[in-house]
């Protein structure tokens, strides 16, 4: 045993938990691992969180770094332990979240590497997580001694937090959480690293950009900014806003981007996407160039024909992840540059040299007020329209309010409903996985224990974790849980109307779901049904937990909604759309007509 002034390893990542991330880890205990949970429950300066499946501790410390910017650390045993962080890792993967996650490992001696054979496991739950982490990690290690464990704590931390960010994994055998530190062991784990090798940003220099920038925007009759997620980890969205803001200049986000930002500004145009609303994606039909800042634009945003996204168009994307950038190479109409958002400040020109664009706002304006609650469904027979329903909920929270969105048609419906305000709304816009949403609102009412947590979810998206409400209930999370419940997996549907001409399988034959009242007496959460505008009208959020379930029609659409072989503004339900492009100008072939064209020459 390690005496007062000696640390083990399990003590030393304790101590460097406590020292520079979120001090309360979340984890499930398992014997691989509970040398560390020792640790961090006899540490004065942490503690854990545990949570009913690993999945959720994964996306609990999503949440916790999009609330607090405070870098989460997961804590789990070898084997299924370990496996089961991967959806939770690939939210913070695909998103840019920087996270820790700490798998504990068979000792050295009972591994097959040490034994030297070529067998599938050797020791009990033996499981290669560095392998399979490796494709949503920035790094993952096994450490094989107290003393490489001591480098790679700093060095992990760093990689999370650097150039594109993302989550690290470190894989510790249980040898090694019992070894005994050296003092030096000791000041190379408490010095952190500025620097990383593996994500040293070679970036454009700011005078390239900015130059860049005014050119491409002084060329421009109707210019147009998307603000991305990228912005905002930079912490640079408000400035870039502020910048179109004094420029004149309209701008729209990305779904990762419109948290945050102001939206309730003159030159803001809402969110673009397949499920974007029409005026932003008209105007992207529309623009001359277009400046995108640290958004990947990807085909949920460009839809699935992106020859026919921005057609009138050219486009200059800035990013810091090189790979994201080639994506475009091979397209004329796109210049890249890769460049550190953090450092925007010193890179935008002045706006005050800049023309202002007043006719081209102008007819976004109009063109707003023309499509302003066009195929917008609020009233329905029975039930409560989710477009009714969400902008009801929001009126009622608190301006601290966190809120967080799960998947599907329920993101759908809370993104595309939700008005301005100052709540703070996120997802897992990458993976986004069913179930995503419960646990990251856990980690974000752990970790924001003053603000008010509101989580959305579907019927469907609840049972991926619905376990997680012994967690709410065991630490009194006063976390509000918003059913929106339409009997189904709602987006999947609206696919199967259009395309299997409404054959419904594994989504109402197959489906099923339980009486969510009697699963919130069985834990003991208050429960209220919503079946009406009336219920809706008499919803009050309440001060500890509550479950509100919303029904919804089964057949609640998504509107409006880009289809596949659509155009971007082409969005469902159809109806005539302002026109705001030159006239005369032709869009390209939609690959359904072009199969046809070339069907037709064929035959001739």
């Amino acid at each position: 045993m390690a005496n007062s002034k000696e640390l083990t390893g399990a003590e030393l990542v304790a101590a460097f938990v406590g020292r520079f991330c979120f001090p309360k880890a979340f984890l499930v205990t398992g014997g691989a691992c509970a040398f560390i949970v020792d640790a961090l429950g006899d540490n004065e300066a942490t503690d854990y969180v545990c949570v009913q499946h690993e999945q959720a501790a994964a996306m609990a410390v999503d949440g916790v770094w999009r609330t607090t910017g405070s870098v989460g650390v997961t804590v789990v045993t070898s084997g299924p332990g370990a496996t089961n962080l991967l959806t939770g890792i690939a939210c913070s993967w695909f998103d840019s979240i920087p996270a820790i996650h700490i798998a504990g490992q068979v000792n050295q001696r009972e591994s097959a590497r040490a034994l030297g054979v070529s067998v599938r496991q050797a020791g009990f739950q033996e499981t290669d997580i560095v392998s399979v982490a490796a494709p949503l990690t920035k790094w993952a290690i096994q450490v094989q001694s107290v003393a490489e464990l001591a480098q790679t704590l700093p060095r992990a931390l760093c990689i999370a937090q650097s150039g594109r960010m993302g989550p690290v994994l470190i894989d510790i055998p249980m040898d090694v959480q019992q070894e005994v530190c050296t003092p030096g062991d000791l000041e190379m784990a408490f010095t952190l690293q500025e620097d990383c090798e593996e994500t040293t940003l070679r970036s454009a220099p700011a005078t390239d950009l900015k130059d860049s920038l005014e050119k491409f925007v002084g060329e421009a009759e109707r210019p147009l900014f998307i603000l991305g997620a990228g912005l905002g980890l930079s912490g640079t969205a408000r400035l870039a806003q502020e910048f179109c803001e004094a420029s004149g200049i309209p701008y729209l986000s990305s779904w990762g981007g419109m948290p945050f930002l102001d939206r309730d500004r003159q030159h803001y145009f809402g969110s673009l996407g397949v499920y974007g609303n029409r005026i932003a994606n008209l105007s992207v039909q529309s623009a001359d160039r277009i400046v995108g800042l640290g958004t990947r634009l990807d085909n949920r945003q460009r839809t699935g024909n992106p020859s026919g996204f921005a057609p009138f168009a050219q486009l200059l994307v800035v990013d810091i992840d090189g790979e994201e950038l080639g994506k475009f190479a091979s397209d004329s109409n796109y210049t890249t540059m890769k460049y550190d958002l953090a450092d925007l400040a010193i890179a935008l020109p002045p706006a005050s040299g800049l023309e202002r664009r007043t006719d081209w706002v102008a007819e976004l304006l109009a063109a707003r007020d023309q499509l302003a609650g066009f195929g917008k469904p609020t009233e329905v027979s029975a039930g409560v329209s989710p477009y009714s329903a969400v902008p009801v909920i929001q009126s009622r929270m608190r301006n601290d309010a966190i809120v967080v969105a799960d998947c599907g048609a329920n993101l759908c419906w809370v993104y595309q409903s939700w008005g301005p305000g100052k709540q703070h709304i996120f997802t897992a816009g990458g993976n986004s996985p069913m179930g995503y949403s419960l646990p990251a609102a856990i980690g974000a009412q752990i970790a924001r224990p003053e603000c008010q947590v509101i989580c959305f979810i579907g019927d469907g998206g609840l049972q991926m974790n619905i376990q997680e409400l012994q967690t709410i209930v065991h630490y009194g999370l006063p976390i509000q849980l918003v059913i929106l419940n339409n009997s189904g997996y709602g987006i999947i549907k609206q696919f199967q109307d259009a395309y299997f001409e409404g054959r419904y399988h594994a989504t109402g034959r197959g489906y099923s779901l339980p009486d969510f009242g009697k699963i919130a007496d069985a834990y003991g959460i208050p429960y209220a049904l919503i079946k009406d505008i009336e219920g809706l009208n008499d919803l009050e959020l309440r001060d500890g937990p509550a479950i509100f379930d919303l029904c919804l029609p089964e057949d609640s659409p998504i509107t409006p909604k880009a289809e596949m072989d659509r155009f971007l503004h082409d969005q469902f339900p159809y109806g005539e759309s302002p026109s705001i492009p030159p006239v005369g100008f032709e869009y390209p072939e939609r690959p359904s007509q072009l199969v046809k064209r070339r069907q037709a020459e064929i035959a001739i």
